[in-house]
């Protein structure tokens, strides 16, 4: 072979020659929460203002200004309880938001996608058969059986998500999966 066509071979991306013979399950979306977007942004600025607050507090202290050092106690206490209250209300108020949920074909099991405190993607997957009407305000969803649960962020095992929230008006589509899981949960009487 000449120099040039080892050259031109060199800088051609390599191509797979083979393919996979095992077949993974297939999933479905079949809901998708229209304020997902919204939800992870403000989870991360949430946390994010929590952590810069905390951080730049010690700051206060070297600051040479002319006030008591209980003053400065008192302000930096005030700063990061606050920060830490809007944080958590945040996070209780988020935390069931449901950004997606896929169904797997080969059974009647769900994938329930949320967020994680630092705003990663929490999978928890449940039978439908467990799943039930939730009683907590800002909550739709919730799994009556927690055993049959299992979940993971970022691929390592976690402790599952047992409340949710669906938005109700995208669930009322006729002949649609999620109409479907919603009927079978008893939750769509009270939508």
């Amino acid at each position: 072979m000449s120099p040039i066509m080892l050259r031109s071979l060199a800088r051609q991306p390599f191509q797979r020659r083979w393919t996979s013979t095992t077949s993974k399950p297939t999933e479905t979306v079949i809901y998708t929460g229209p304020l997902a977007n919204v939800a992870k942004k403000l989870k991360l600025f949430s946390v994010t203002s929590l952590g810069l607050g905390t951080g730049i507090s010690p700051f206060v202290f070297v600051i040479d200004v002319p006030v008591p050092f209980i003053a400065k106690a008192a302000l930096v206490g005030a700063a990061v309880a606050t920060s830490a209250a809007s944080t958590g209300l945040i996070q209780w108020v988020m935390s069931p938001y449901v950004t997606k949920i896929s169904q797997n074909n080969t059974n009647n099991e769900l994938t329930i996608h949320t967020l994680s405190f630092l705003a990663k993607d929490h999978q928890t997957k449940v039978p439908v058969e467990s799943l039930g009407p939730a009683t907590r305000i800002f909550t739709s969803l919730m799994v009556m059986d927690p055993s049959t649960a299992t979940a993971q962020v970022g691929g390592k095992p976690t402790k599952p998500k047992t409340l949710f929230y669906v938005h109700p008006e995208l669930c009322e589509e006729e002949d649609s999966a999620i109409k479907t899981v919603i009927d079978k949960t008893g939750i769509g009487k009270g939508f």
